[in-house]
């Protein structure tokens, strides 16, 4: 039983590996975040506790953390609302939930005060998330040895039909390091194939685990069965498998003499004895408790090696097409070697692609987010690309850009509803000046020095990735109409002056309703793409006036660049042309020079707007 002395059953001072009789150790009720000093429990996407389903796919970083605002404070994050784990995560610490390794907690690591005690003498930061999971056809059994530390350790064992209660905890580089090197050279991390239902409602195929050699304690009827505090045994485990507590699996092995004779007669001789690791496994062999066919032992061993990412395990498919001409589908991210030219893009499977009708050009929105916000969920307006080398992607996949997940609020793995809409723009410009420059920005409303005007306000760097000049028009493209045509506008871009940008960013920390909600506080992103400043009448003529935190398209409004840039050339010309007439005798030598400088004033006006306003195809 555990020690009913330990006052704080989370501190390291309690951990297992300095009460053997406490093993596993407690574990928290919830899922959690554990640092050294402080157990934060996680939350849904709205703060309210977790329920082991959701009515759409919740990935972990969507999740809230509990924070006090004192925590939240000291963290700098958001006073307004929990924050969200990818918050924490990348913003206090370093490693955000994506990019950090899935395993499996099956004894002992569970526990908030043996992770504590591992890393206590370690300069890594304690800081990672515990989520309690279901997992199918496995088991947490018994090793077949008792550990130097006086206490046998557990082990996952396939069972067919079991789902074990155990936690998901996400580790980055050096805690899976640490982690490790204290299971080594007894266990191997290996990749388990099997489903995983998170408490979040997520479903994962598989996760690493650590396994243990030399097989695991059984009896006719299957594997033991290791319970943690609290825990209740299945109707499909018998009474005989079951051992609630490290003091009874003890018990029932020193029950036999010759394996008393090795490792003690009692629970608290064996811990004060802590016999040698192979002695104790040829004991309980010869005893008639081990069973040597554990086949996770067979599987790789991938410690040292190259560690799958949580944010990799990505079902990519279809999950709903409706009659309105939308399809749900799980979203997957794009990858880095695409021919953009200046475009946030998606790719589409085969499969995808024909559902929605073969689309140039798509209205996304995250699915979650629309239940949450209905009207006020930021949408996106993205060009499908198709004249790239990428690789082939799932039939059924949808891969979206980075700028494009951020401005939806959505994380790859969640899911995202598209449908078809038709962007309308000249297209024969673009056999002379390229595909235009195109930025997806962030909408917030206007300063009350450019409200009721055809304008809008941008950063700098904006104003030149789109290659214009404060004061030039832009084309906004917002959302689409009843016939799925998106809308656009023609208004003067300026520069937002850095005291309007500084005081918006200070006020912008609200949630939904708020009149300036904040998009970390709200979808969880930071930091955010660029942002645009527009007013009231402008949002609703481009169609996106119910959203919050909506989104718009800006491209150059290239004909209206292309006049200004030939005025100046003409003005440079006619000095050419009075020079032409006055020194060349010949009318028509003088016409050649002057059909060759007009000819030349065009090509170097169009290469130099070409230069400006467009992303070139590249290649190496």
């Amino acid at each position: 039983m555990p020690d009913e002395t330990l006052t704080d059953p989370y501190a390291a001072s309690s951990a297992p590996r300095a009460h053997p009789l406490t093993y596993p150790g407690t574990r928290p009720a919830a899922s959690v975040v554990i640092t050294h000093d402080a157990i934060w429990e996680i939350c849904d996407r709205e703060g309210g506790a977790l329920a082991w389903q959701s009515d759409h796919l919740q990935r972990l970083p969507t999740c809230r953390v509990a924070l006090t605002v004192d925590e939240r404070e000291k963290l700098r994050l958001s006073r307004t609302a929990f924050p969200h784990l990818s918050s924490v995560l990348e913003e206090a610490y370093g490693y955000g939930p994506d990019t950090r390794v899935p395993v499996l907690a099956i004894g002992s690591n569970a526990a908030p005060s043996q992770m504590r005690h591992k890393f206590a003498t370690t300069s890594v930061p304690l800081v990672v998330p515990s989520i309690r999971a279901r997992v199918e056809e496995m088991t947490a059994g018994f090793s077949s040895f008792v550990s130097p530390l006086g206490y046998v350790p557990a082990t996952l064992v396939p069972e067919p039909g079991a789902v074990a209660e155990m936690s998901l905890q996400l580790l980055d580089d050096q805690q899976l390091r640490e982690i490790d090197r204290t299971e080594s050279p007894a266990y191997r991390r290996v990749w388990v194939e099997t489903p995983i239902q998170l408490e979040t409602g997520e479903r994962l195929f598989g996760a690493y685990a650590y396994v243990s050699r030399d097989g695991y304690l059984a009896d006719d009827d299957g594997p033991w069965v290791m319970a943690s505090e609290g825990q209740t045994r299945p109707d499909s485990v018998s009474p005989e498998r079951w051992f609630a507590d490290q003091s009874a699996v003890l018990a029932r092995v020193s029950a036999d003499a010759g394996v008393a004779a090795v490792i003690g007669s009692t629970p608290e001789e064996i811990v004060t004895r802590r016999a040698d690791p192979v002695a104790s496994t040829a004991a309980l062999r010869a005893g008639g408790f081990v069973r040597d066919d554990n086949p996770l032992w067979g599987r790789p061993d991938e410690i040292g090696g190259q560690a799958r990412r949580y944010g990799s395990l990505i079902d990519a498919r279809i999950v709903s097409r409706n009659d309105d001409g939308t399809v749900v589908a799980i979203a997957g991210r794009s990858n880095d070697f695409l021919e953009r030219r200046g475009r946030s893009v998606v790719r589409l499977g085969a499969a995808m692609d024909e559902a929605l009708g073969h689309p140039k050009n798509v209205e996304l929105v995250a699915e979650a987010l629309q239940d949450v916000a209905g009207a006020r969920a930021p949408r996106a307006v993205a060009t499908v690309l198709r004249d790239d080398d990428g690789d082939a992607i799932p039939d059924e996949a949808i891969e979206l850009d980075h700028v494009l997940r951020m401005g939806l609020g959505i994380e790859a793995g969640e899911e995202v509803r598209a449908r078809k809409v038709t962007v309308k723009r000249p297209r024969w410009a673009d056999k002379i000046l390229g595909p235009p420059n195109s930025l997806t920005l962030r909408v917030t409303l206007a300063d009350t020095s450019s409200t009721e005007r055809d304008v809008c306000l941008m950063s700098r760097l904006s104003l030149q990735l789109l290659g214009v000049a404060s004061g030039d028009y832009v084309v906004l493209e917002g959302g689409p109409d009843a016939n799925g045509v998106v809308s656009t506008l023609a208004v003067k871009a300026f520069e937002v002056p850095e005291d309007v940008q500084i005081e918006r960013e200070r006020v912008s920390n609200g949630i939904w309703g708020a009149r300036f909600p904040g998009v970390r506080e709200t979808i969880g992103v930071w930091p955010d793409i660029p942002t645009v400043f527009v007013d009231a009448s402008t949002r609703a003529r481009l169609g996106i006036a119910p959203q919050q935190l909506g989104t718009l398209r800006a491209r150059p409004a290239r004909l209206q660049q292309f006049g200004s840039e030939l005025r100046e050339m003409m003005l440079l010309l006619a000095v050419a042309l009075i020079g032409v007439v006055t020194i060349v005798p010949s009318m028509v030598l003088a016409l050649a020079l002057i059909g060759a400088l007009v000819v030349g004033t065009f090509a170097l006006t169009v290469a130099k707007l070409r230069r400006r306003l467009s992303h070139p195809r590249q290649r190496a």
